[in-house]
């Protein structure tokens, strides 16, 4: 009997919004001819229908409404009409699988130096009326309510609770203990995963001091913190896309052989060097004053790949809504074009992750190992792939709307 091969329909989506490139909810390209769309919307062919819970692959229609969990429907009754297309191809039968959309992995790098406890102008603030600096190590005094701290971390707990379906977040402090103020350990205060809109909160309320500002250590170790960051990421073994969301006040200390010295010079290698490691370093200063920050921060900020179009070229905020903003752009920067659709959906030897098609809004896209303008598979395990060059700018712009791969059915 002759091979032959049945289209075998995978629909993977993605819909730009706060993410970019993301998931639509299941049951926007749904089930057909009365089939449901419902809480787990099943992908049809050119299915309508309408919501219901967990509703069967249809076919002739347009849309259903319901789902949140995208489901890959492997249809074998829509057949290859080649001349070499077996009779037999129906006997491959329709599956189901979940496919997921690849989320980035941004790990937050917030500076938590004494300075931090200062206003959005850099003044210090005392209980009783006078100038000074009352910051530093352990400090539980400082501007409170007023501090930088204060002003921007409510933005750091709203959009990662509010994206952390479509992220994976991570949270590090600089310095990140008392022992020594130049001191960045390679591990993170909530390791990076999904979920953890929670946990980021608890730990940055756990640096929070009673007035509102930051537990904090005077010592901007800016160079060490994006060594440590580095280090922790390398460590991560999931496919998707990493960044550092360098989140800091001033000019980095703590130069290498310094002491708390300037290490304005120091700190844009360590940002390159991340960058070089695959991790590219979005630059937000917090009420930094201008000055010679602006000039080590732009210089940090061009080091880490995701500059800012403008003077400075770091992403300059004073207030929670600045920096929700800022954070923002960088995920619409992270968010990617990457799709995981392994292991295959049938474990019959009937699909394989090597047979596939990839469609954005119904066009092909080829597979292109040169990654100009095309897709290709992630790694050598094939279970995920991404889509490079101008095709992915218009998938992360919306142009194109939807994202389908397709696996061919095999029958010997």
């Amino acid at each position: 009997m002759s091979r032959s091969t049945v289209r075998c329909y995978v629909a993977i989506f993605g819909a730009v919004g706060l993410t970019g490139c993301g998931f639509r909810s299941a049951g926007t390209s749904a089930a057909g001819s009365g089939a449901a769309g419902g809480v787990t919307g099943i992908a049809g062919d050119h299915g309508s229908g309408t919501g219901g819970t967990s509703g069967p692959t249809g076919r002739g229609g347009t849309s259903a409404a319901g789902g949140t969990t995208p489901v890959a429907t492997v249809d074998a009754s829509v057949k290859d009409t080649s001349a070499s297309a077996n009779p037999d191809a129906a006997n491959c039968g329709a599956r189901n699988k979940v496919a997921m959309k690849v989320p980035p992995d941004i790990l937050i790098l917030l500076d938590r130096s004494g300075s931090m406890n200062d206003d959005v102008s850099n003044q210090t603030c005392r209980p009783d009326g006078g100038m000074g600096n009352i910051g530093g190590m352990g400090a539980t005094t400082g501007c409170g309510a007023d501090s930088k701290w204060a002003k921007v971390i409510p933005a750091i707990t709203q959009v990662v609770s509010e994206t952390e379906k479509d992220v994976n977040w991570g949270l590090k402090f600089f310095p990140d203990n008392s022992g020594n103020m130049c001191s960045v350990t390679n591990t993170a205060a909530v390791p990076v995963a999904p979920g953890n809109g929670a946990a980021v909160a608890a730990a940055i309320m756990g640096a929070t001091s009673a007035n509102g500002g930051v537990v904090g250590y005077n010592g901007t170790p800016t160079r060490n913190a994006e060594a440590g960051a580095t280090m922790y990421l390398q460590s991560l073994t999931d496919t998707g896309p990493k960044f550092i969301l360098l989140a800091t006040d001033g000019l980095p200390t703590c130069a290498a052989t310094a002491g708390q010295g300037d290490d304005s010079a120091g700190a844009p290698g360590a940002v390159d060097a991340a960058r070089t490691a695959g991790f590219k370093t979005f630059v937000v200063g917090v009420a930094t004053g201008g000055g010679a920050a602006d000039t080590t921060l732009s210089n940090m900020a061009n080091a880490g790949g995701l500059p800012r179009t403008g003077t400075p070229t770091y992403y300059p905020v004073s207030s929670s809504a600045d920096l929700a903003a800022a954070i923002r752009t960088l995920i619409g920067v992270a968010a990617t074009c990457t799709f995981q659709i392994g292991p295959p959906p049938t474990s019959d030897g009937k699909t394989a992750l090597d047979h596939i098609d990839v469609f954005g809004d119904g066009v092909p896209i080829t597979r292109d190992t040169t990654h100009a303008n095309g897709y290709d598979y992630v790694d050598a395990t094939m279970q995920s792939v991404q889509i490079y060059g101008p095709l992915c700018d218009q998938i992360t712009s919306g142009t194109i709307r939807a994202v389908t791969v397709t696996f061919r059915c095999l029958i010997t």
